[in-house]
């Protein structure tokens, strides 16, 4: 929880100035043109009470932010860290070579796993096709996250890589639902490439049987 605090403080640093600046302001107009005092004189006021902004913007975002991705994290299993806070949210998955089965297959796949899961409520499969698979996702707190899946595989291996944003472009913290949602899809994206290679290695073997049993071999 404190590395994940951590990581949201350092993401508001330059909001927290923004905020800051603005007390600052106040009580630097407030002392110079109200009470007549010199601008030597109204600075430290002016830089505590925009300390004091800064801090007090800082906290409480933090702290909501930090309980809020703990929720989440709770409501899927999950525990956080650090990288949690970081936008967008990217996983990856690499496998050894499926054969027999085209990117467009091990797609399909993936795509029958994240829609059936009762965990991932999908919105809207936005592009599908040879290795790609665009989706939004409803994630906790009503928010909405966009997945972008891309699968490649070929004779030195298969790999899927999840990258997680929220839809909001404005929405730079998001309470760790993109974390969240990504760490689950990469599970679902792991055990539908694990059954198509035991699918893949099941065709195999039965080819094998036949072609012992015609004599081919």
């Amino acid at each position: 929880m404190l590395d994940y605090c951590l990581a949201v403080v350092r993401r508001l640093a330059l909001p927290a100035l923004a905020i800051g600046a603005v007390p600052a302001a106040a009580m630097t107009a407030a002392l110079v043109l109200g009470d007549g005092a010199s601008w030597s004189g109204a600075a430290p006021q002016a830089l505590a009470a925009g300390a004091a902004g800064a801090f007090a913007f800082t906290a409480a975002l933090t702290v909501t932010t930090a309980v809020s991705a703990a929720r989440t994290a709770r409501r899927y299993g999950l525990t956080f860290g650090p990288e949690a806070v970081a936008l967008p949210s990217v996983r990856e998955v690499r496998m050894l070579p499926i054969e027999g089965r085209t990117a467009f297959q091990l797609t399909d796949s993936v795509r029958h796993a994240v829609e059936k899961d009762p965990a991932l409520r999908v919105d809207e499969v936005t592009a599908f096709g040879h290795g790609i698979l665009d989706l939004t996702l409803r994630g906790p707190s009503a928010s909405t996250v966009f997945v972008r899946v891309r699968v490649t595989t070929g004779p030195e291996g298969t790999a899927a890589v999840v990258e997680a944003r929220p839809a909001a472009t404005y929405k730079r913290l998001d309470a760790a639902a993109c974390w969240s949602v990504a760490r689950v899809v990469e599970e679902r994206v792991t055990r539908a490439l694990r059954a198509e290679t035991l699918r893949a290695e099941t065709l195999r073997t039965e080819t094998l049987r036949v072609e012992t049993g015609n004599g081919t071999l």
